[in-house]
């Protein structure tokens, strides 16, 4: 049978064979497609020839009803003939992300991973997880990570070991080779239909956004990989450097330390007091950028003691010798807000953004890329202001107790706004605030302040809100 060069380049270069003989055995995610396919055909032929145990794991997630049950026989189908162990698990994720209201993508992706680790754990002890992601899946990672402003962790994109136990065999291969593979080699495989469906962000990007990029690049994955490779490299450099300042297990540290340190430098050692605070918790949430540049201003202001709330139910601490990121058990189940202003328009930009809404500030009518946004956003709702009835600067912040609007001609309490909505508390922490000055001009989703609309004719300044499809 013929074998990827690439897939063998890549266990060497990344270490993969090493961890796979350490572990003595390896499970491989099997989906039924191309990429899975042909994933566990390779690891076949490997584990056999270097006495490793192979297994493999399939979830059944649910959402696409028959041809769900399709995958899984032919999972069941394709591991009876090769003679590998196939661990199945069924879930109904479509009612699991209603009950705990997160994304669909999201809540499918947390329901494998917790399958895979409990395997790891229990059914096949101590095991590796090897995943399909392919070149094609690492360029769409970093096009969405690039297009939220990430850094440069985010645009390392996929690892090809993560964690010491998560590996990516087949990611210097693209889609078309390994289709060309299963081709050449007579390796059949399923196909899924909701790949094509460009209401998903990650669907979106491979359909509408990777095809213009190889009319300019003969190859962009490649090209990518390579980007993200030098600057795992520089990445790796700097969170070295930050370790140097955060002992095993630390969440405190001298105040006017962190204050002086290089902003490269000041973030990672934030991230690392933060992921320490949760001891390493997966899926713990973790500060964006918006909440390190305030907890770097909070450091290196003259305030003798201070706090900020964050996300994963953490609060940053200061006094006037040491700064610390604690457990913040009253808040525990909210995500950050901020009591303070955390954009204000134009001095930060004209696009505010978290982790579960972007707002857009114009002077043109986003009117004419509805049917664009819509393809990429959950919701989306555009509205023009009249200039001359801004009395002060915009600016956006979280809700305070005690805040009030007036609509239909009553001041409305903001806490009970959200109340009769029936808002989670994630949305309801989460959901920003436009003002003027002292007065909230609009709080998205629901009615304007009375009397701020522009009518025909006058000018005006369009704030464009939208939901991400990711929640």
């Amino acid at each position: 049978m013929y074998h990827s060069l690439k897939f063998y380049d890549t266990l060497s270069r990344f270490g993969l064979d090493s961890a796979m003989r350490n572990a003595g055995a390896v499970i491989a995610a099997l989906s039924g497609g191309a990429d899975s396919v042909c994933l566990l055909f390779h690891l076949m032929h490997w584990c056999a020839d270097n006495g490793v145990q192979l297994a493999a794991a399939h979830v059944n997630h649910g959402i696409r009803g028959n041809d769900a049950d399709r995958d899984e026989d032919f999972c069941r189908e394709t591991c009876g003939k090769l003679q590998i162990p196939l661990y199945v698990h069924r879930e109904n994720v479509p009612e699991l992300a209603r009950r705990t209201g997160r994304g669909l993508e999201e809540t499918a992706r947390g329901v494998r991973y917790a399958f895979f680790e409990e395997l790891a754990a229990r059914s096949v002890p101590g095991a590796v997880i090897a995943t399909a992601h392919n070149a094609d899946d690492h360029l769409e990672t970093v096009l969405f990570h690039l297009l939220r402003g990430s850094g440069t962790r985010g645009l390392t994109g996929i690892d090809p070991l993560r964690d010491g136990r998560y590996l990516r065999p087949l990611l210097c291969d693209t889609s078309a080779e390994i289709r060309r593979w299963c081709a050449d080699n007579g390796i059949p495989y399923v196909t899924d239909a909701t790949n094509a469906d460009t209401d998903y962000t990650r669907n979106f990007i491979r359909h509408r956004l990777v095809p213009p990029m190889e009319q300019i690049a003969e190859n962009p994955q490649k090209a990518v990989l390579r980007m993200s490779t030098l600057l795992r490299q520089d990445n790796d450099f700097l969170e070295q450097t930050a370790a140097q300042y955060v002992p095993d297990g630390a969440v405190s540290m001298d105040r006017k330390t962190l204050a002086a340190l290089h902003p490269a430098i000041a973030s990672r050692v934030v991230r690392t007091l933060c992921t320490n605070a949760v001891h390493g918790r997966r899926g713990a949430a973790s500060p964006e950028e918006i909440h390190i540049r305030e907890i770097l201003r909070l450091a290196a202001s003259d305030l003798p003691e201070t706090s900020y709330s964050l996300p994963g139910g953490l609060r940053f601490r200061a006094d006037r010798h040491t700064v610390r990121v604690v457990t913040d058990e009253k808040n525990a189940a909210l995500p950050a807000k901020n009591d303070g202003i955390v954009f204000t328009y134009p001095d930060d930009g004209d696009v505010f953004e978290n982790e579960r809404y972007v707002i857009k500030f114009s002077h043109e009518n986003h009117r004419n890329n509805v049917q664009e946004e819509e393809n990429i956003y959950k919701l989306f709702i555009c509205r023009t202001f009249c200039f001359d009835k801004i009395k002060s600067v915009l600016h956006i912040r979280y809700r305070r107790t005690g805040d009030t609007c007036v609509i239909g001609g009553m001041t409305r309490r903001v806490k009970k706004l959200f109340i009769d909505r029936k808002l989670t508390a994630e949305e309801k922490s989460s959901l920003p605030l436009i003002l003027s000055g002292d007065e909230i001009l609009w709080i998205p989703l629901f009615r304007p302040r009375d009397g701020v609309l522009a009518e025909e004719g006058e000018p005006g300044l369009i704030i464009a809100f939208y939901e991400k499809k990711t929640h």
